[in-house]
C-alpha cells in the first residue's frame, strides 16, 4: 500500500457540515426578515429551491463561468424569483447576512474530530477549498478544525479553482509533498476527485452511493472509514 505523508481535505461537506450550518442560518434570516409575509409557502420550500440554485451556481463558479458576486447574490435572487419575488436589494441583503453569520456556525460532519485526532498523530494535513476567502478561515477557527491543518489553500487567493490541476500543484509545492505522498479527500467528484486525478494524486471520494461511472482510488460513505485506508 502507498505510504502517504500529506492528506489534503476539502472543507465544505467533507469536514464542515455545510448543509446543516447553511440551513440554520437561512432559517434565522427567513424568520428575522419575515419572508413568510411575502407569500412563500414555507421555509422548507425556500430552502430546497436555494439548495438547487446554490449547487448549480457553485458548479459554474468552479468552471470559471461566473464570478463570485454572481454566485453570492443570484443563488438568493433566483430562489426568490421562483416564488414571484423580484427584489434584487432583498436578494443582496440576504446574501450579505448569510455570509456574515454562516461561517460562525460549528456543525461538523459526523466523526470529523475523531478522525482528525487519529490522523494528526501520523500525517501532515492541509485544506484545499474553493470557498470564499472571507469565510473559510472563520469556519476553520470557529469549529475547532484549524489546529489540525498546516495550510489552507483557498482558490480565490491562489487564482485557480478546483478542478484546475494548478491548485493541487501549488499545494504540493508549498508543502514539499510529492505526488505519490499525497492523498486528496473530498465529496465533490468534478472538483475534488477529477481535479486530484488530473494532478496525479490519489483520491478518496466521500459519497454515499456514488454513480457507477464515478471512480476513485478509494470510495467511502462515512468519514470514519478513512481510518481503514490510512
Amino acid at each position: 500500500m502507498t505510504e502517504y505523508k500529506h492528506l489534503f481535505f476539502d472543507l465544505d461537506h467533507t469536514l464542515w457540515d455545510t448543509d446543516r450550518n447553511a440551513k440554520e442560518s437561512l432559517n434565522e434570516i427567513y424568520c428575522e426578515i419575515q419572508l413568510n409575509d411575502k407569500n412563500l409557502p414555507s421555509f422548507e420550500a425556500f430552502y430546497l429551491n436555494y439548495k438547487t440554485h446554490n449547487e448549480q451556481l457553485w458548479g459554474l463558479y468552479s468552471e470559471n463561468k461566473i464570478g463570485k458576486d454572481a454566485l453570492r447574490i443570484n443563488r438568493f435572487r433566483y430562489t426568490l424569483e421562483d416564488f414571484n419575488i423580484y427584489d434584487y436589494p432583498l436578494s443582496e441583503s440576504i446574501a450579505d447576512e448569510f455570509l456574515k453569520r454562516t461561517p460562525f456556525k460549528t456543525y461538523l460532519i459526523d466523526d470529523a474530530i475523531h478522525v482528525l485526532d487519529h490522523l494528526s498523530e501520523k500525517y501532515k494535513m492541509s485544506i484545499i477549498t474553493n470557498g470564499f476567502k472571507e469565510s473559510q478561515h472563520i469556519k476553520m477557527n470557529s469549529s475547532g478544525l484549524g489546529k489540525y491543518f498546516e495550510h489552507i489553500f483557498i482558490s480565490e487567493e491562489i487564482g485557480f479553482n478546483k478542478p484546475d490541476s494548478r491548485i493541487f500543484e501549488h499545494a504540493l509545492d508549498q508543502t514539499g509533498t510529492t505526488i505519490t505522498e499525497a492523498l486528496m479527500i473530498g465529496d465533490t467528484y468534478e472538483t475534488d476527485i477529477l481535479g486530484a486525478f488530473t494532478a496525479g494524486i490519489d483520491q478518496v471520494f466521500f459519497k454515499t452511493n456514488p454513480p457507477e461511472n464515478q471512480k476513485a482510488t478509494f470510495i467511502i460513505s462515512r468519514l470514519k472509514e478513512l481510518l481503514e485506508i490510512v
